[in-house]
């Protein structure tokens, strides 16, 4: 017997939830975090940057692209920053939402984040809560897609990395 398949027929591929940092025991952290009911993605982990951008090379070349990626701000010798700028160079990637993570208190960081492209600063580590929020919040993205600036954030632990007008609290 044969089977014949249709385009519609084809189970789209399951995303996956990237997460880059350098220290095992962060790393392990965060990905049990996300192992939280409500996120229903699996996570990829990568121990730097550059194994990070290997998989994103991957993306390039026709493998499907992740939901959301997170990256730590101080990694070895590529940093999280780097990582982001090259992600942004990428028009394949302008719909991956891009989460910073630090332990750091450089005042500094949430603004370069911003700049960069990033869609959220968070400070290590986000709740289960927040990280529901924020996997929910890329999922809306991917769905509803129209510009890097669409990605909203509804939580007051985070600092999110569009400056809110003059006058305008965060809620």
């Amino acid at each position: 017997m044969h089977t014949l398949n249709f385009p519609g027929d084809v189970p789209a591929p399951e995303r996956l939830i990237f997460a880059a940092d350098d220290d095992a025991g962060d790393l392990l952290l965060l990905a049990r975090l996300l192992e939280q009911p409500g996120i229903p993605y699996p996570c990829r982990l990568f121990a730097s940057g550059e194994t990070m951008m290997d998989a994103l090379l991957n993306v390039l070349r026709g493998a499907p692209a992740p939901l959301l990626c997170f990256l730590d701000v101080k990694m070895g010798r590529m940093s999280g920053f780097d990582v982001l700028r090259w992600i942004r160079c990428q028009d394949a990637f302008d719909a991956v939402p891009v989460v910073m993570l630090s332990g750091s208190n450089d005042p500094h960081h949430p603004d370069d984040a911003a700049g960069l492209g990033a869609q959220c600063f968070a400070k290590k580590f986000p709740s289960a809560i927040e990280l529901r929020r924020l996997v929910a919040e890329a999922q809306r993205y991917a769905a509803d897609h129209s510009t890097p600036a669409a990605f909203h954030l509804p939580c007051n632990l985070l600092v999110a990395c569009e400056r809110p007008a003059p006058g305008v609290a965060l809620v």
